[in-house]
């Protein structure tokens, strides 16, 4: 499950596709699009990630107990957050770098009732949760690709330096109660083998609890894993 895999024809049309989703991204109207989603409807502004299948895998078999505190790490448009209150969340906190995101899932949250449920904040990964909140759950749909990402939208699929899933795997464990557990989401085109280093780096087992492969002749699969402390 690793992108030396893929050949380079697989791997151009791969990036060929991910710059037309960037231009879609930058084309939304000013007062945005709904769009449906695993059978419900949202709402995405300009400049934010699209709910995609990319996400299906980890919505669809992360396990949300009811009454779990659940931390969304680059939440986007809210749905991972949202879906969490679905699933039985008491408490959501759902933190994104893009002001942009932050106004999109504050719109969602309102647009589906848990507004008293989800808390959104605007963040740079952890710098806005306090040393004293701890999480039962933390998800994280983070960029998948090591590729210099010039600006907001570029960065919301790749990741310059492998810089923010570094810099996730070092804070995640601060925030995670003892037994608590990650949901992360990565693709065959991703750095699978790095999140796997990072991870056992600081002291997690990894387990594929998900995937989804594009329909021919899109090479792209999806994966979500489950992460807990060794």
């Amino acid at each position: 499950m690793t992108s030396d895999r893929l050949t380079e024809q697989q791997l151009a049309e791969i990036e060929r596709l991910q710059r037309g989703m960037q231009a879609r991204f930058r084309s939304v109207p000013e007062s945005g699009v709904k769009v449906e989603y695993l059978g419900k409807e949202f709402i995405v502004y300009r400049n934010v990630f699209w709910p995609f299948e990319d996400s299906k895998p980890l919505v669809e078999n992360c396990v949300i107990n009811p009454g779990d505190c659940v931390l969304d790490v680059g939440t986007g448009s809210g749905v991972i957050a949202i879906f969490s209150a679905y699933k039985g969340a008491n408490k959501v906190i759902a933190v994104d770098i893009n002001p942009e995101c932050v106004r999109n899932a504050k719109s969602n949250t309102n647009l589906h009732g848990f507004s008293n449920i989800i808390d959104v904040r605007l963040s740079d990964l952890f710098d806005a949760i306090r040393n004293d909140e701890k999480f039962d759950v933390i998800t994280a749909n983070l960029p998948f690709r090591n590729r210099f990402a010039s600006g907001l939208v570029e960065a919301t699929q790749w990741d310059t330096g492998f810089d923010t899933n570094k810099r996730f795997f070092y804070g995640a464990g601060k925030y995670l109660k003892q037994n608590g557990r990650i949901y992360l989401a990565q693709a065959n085109f991703g750095n699978l083998d790095d999140m796997q280093q990072l991870a056992n780096k600081y002291g997690f087992d990894v387990k594929l609890i998900g995937q989804k492969s594009m329909l021919d002749p899109d090479p792209r699969i999806f994966y979500a894993f489950e992460l807990t402390r060794k």
